[in-house]
């Protein structure tokens, strides 16, 4: 009996962690990168010079970096050109206002005019 009250504690335990680990996943943009933190320590960091698109649809395997339980009106997927996995889900809370300032800092980035 203890040790099926130790193993469900376990579990329980094990699962808050993991929900408190995805829900403090922050993204920033910055003038030559998106980085990609956990509990303030970067954890993935992609060139802005290599994205290729913003979009809403997937459309092949992506590495996803999700940061709530409710992904539906909030995933903003970037493509990418190189890399294992040439999409990136991520889920900003407001993903239109994130998408355009995503796409001003590509803009800038590669000297393009974003209009």
């Amino acid at each position: 009996m203890f040790y099926l009250s130790a193993i469900i504690g376990s579990i329980l335990s094990l699962l808050g962690m993991l929900a408190i680990l995805m829900l403090s996943v922050r993204y920033r943009v910055q003038s030559q990168c998106l980085k990609i933190s956990c509990m303030g320590l970067t954890v993935r960091r992609f060139s802005l010079k290599e994205v290729t698109s913003v979009s809403k649809r997937r459309r092949y395997a992506a590495e996803h970096w999700i940061n709530t339980f409710q992904t539906k009106h909030r995933r903003l997927v970037i493509r990418r050109e190189r890399g294992v996995f040439k999409e990136i889900v991520i889920t900003p809370r407001y993903r239109y206002v994130f998408r355009r300032k995503l796409e001003e800092a590509v803009a800038t980035c590669r000297g393009t005019d974003i209009s």
